[in-house]
């Protein structure tokens, strides 16, 4: 999504527009699917002459569950407030003067995966099975194959 800077004022230009991310984008991040993620802000010149690009985004992210990888919905709700100084490089003026938005928006939508998402998370899941089971730090128990190991570092540690 492009911004003509030639017709940004210090009034700004208005930004209501619905975006989808391709596959490009969300290939190495947890998400699995991004679109119709909308966007309502304006751009506008300070006073200082810096480009500043304000907006509320919202949209619905598909996620992977944590516990059996299914797909959950994780709806996201933000606001961007950002400032921009113009290059005034001899190879900028040459080319058309215009801002890409999709670069702001990724990384700050990048900022909103959470580390984990359940779909349910009163769900309760079989933690045993047929020669396996889940072992965290609340129920650390001690092999049995290793309690020989464990005497012997013991008898060891007292002599």
């Amino acid at each position: 999504m492009y911004i003509d800077l030639a017709k940004v004022d210090e009034k700004g230009i208005v930004i209501d527009d619905t975006i989808s991310f391709d596959e490009e984008y969300i290939k190495n991040t947890p998400i699995k699917k991004l679109d119709n993620v909308k966007v309502q802000g304006k751009a506008y010149y300070s006073i200082t002459n810096e480009i500043v690009f304000d907006c509320h985004v919202e949209g619905t992210m598909i996620l992977l569950d944590a516990m059996d990888l299914s797909e959950v919905e994780y709806p996201f709700n933000f606001e961007i407030s950002e400032i921009l100084s113009e290059n005034d490089d001899e190879k900028d003026q040459n080319q058309l003067k215009t801002l890409d938005i999709i670069d702001i928006l990724w990384q700050n939508i990048v900022l909103e995966v959470p580390i984990s998402v359940r779909k349910d998370p009163n769900k309760k899941y079989n933690l045993e099975g047929d020669g396996w089971e889940l072992v965290d730090e609340e129920r650390n128990k001690l092999d049995p194959r290793l309690a020989p190991l464990l005497e012997l570092l013991e008898k060891e540690g007292k002599e």
